[in-house]
């Protein structure tokens, strides 16, 4: 099964889009703290793309957090 279909795969989807939302960020707010665009949040939060360890790091910082609460709060999502 790929990864992309797999349900944990929408845990983690999930709570990228929390974390923005805890952070009270709307998708261009993240997106200018992140020095991307928009559509690069949103395809981010769709799952169109898939990040890679930095840019969750990234993501977690930009909303205040830390890329171990990040995880911690995906695993969470998955049980």
């Amino acid at each position: 099964m790929k990864s992309q279909t797999r349900p944990e795969n929408q845990a983690v989807l999930d709570t990228l889009r929390a974390f923005r939302e805890e952070a009270d960020f709307l998708q261009s707010e993240l997106s200018a703290r992140l020095n991307r665009s928009q559509s690069y949040v949103s395809s981010a939060e769709r799952g169109l793309i898939r990040l890679d360890a930095l840019q969750l790091a990234d993501w977690a910082e930009a909303c205040g957090s830390t890329l171990t609460e990040l995880a911690q709060a995906i695993e969470k999502r998955w049980r």
